[in-house]
């Protein structure tokens, strides 16, 4: 398995790649209820970051409290 580590508005999130599973798919890690995917890196990002937009606008709407990002990325010189 392939995995990436992005983040978008401070939240972090994961895509997977299996090439049994054609397919990329995403995790946020702070937000389980996000489901998303796509069929290549660049379209699982951008499937990622409109599916966190449309999440956060309707928790806003319902007037319920965002979550606090709780992850963030390090990056590691080598």
């Amino acid at each position: 398995m392939l995995t990436t580590h992005h983040s978008y508005r401070d939240y972090i999130f994961v895509i997977a790649y299996q090439a049994d599973n054609p397919a990329y798919t995403v995790d946020f890690l702070d937000i389980p209820e996000i489901i998303t995917s796509g069929d290549t890196l660049p379209q699982a990002f951008a499937n990622a970051c409109e599916a966190l937009d449309v999440h956060l606008e309707s928790l806003q709407k319902l007037g319920l409290q965002l979550p606090l990002p709780k992850h963030q990325m390090q990056v590691k010189a080598a």
